[in-house]
């Protein structure tokens, strides 16, 4: 994969409209972290949940935060146990 030039390189900061689930399977199948940038849409953040990023970097830390209470919050309601 072209994009991935430093071997040594534990995190991988990918512009947000470019990460799919085939990209995070090669990432995270080479032991990469995957950092999203710039998330600042409520439609892309809860994208980039679901793609289960490592981190998102936003401007938007508020909108972000709520979105994943959110979250959390449906998946509790529906069963799902949820780590830490």
């Amino acid at each position: 994969m072209k994009l991935l030039r430093m071997r040594g390189a534990a995190v991988v900061g990918v512009y947000h409209p470019l990460i799919d689930e085939n990209l995070m399977k090669i990432l995270q199948g080479r032991n990469k972290k995957v950092y999203a940038w710039t998330v600042d849409d409520e439609d892309s953040m809860k994208k980039m949940l679901f793609e289960r990023v490592d981190a998102i970097v936003t401007s938007s830390p508020s909108l972000l935060q709520r979105l994943m209470q959110d979250v959390r919050t449906q998946c509790l309601a529906e069963g799902f146990s949820l780590s830490p």
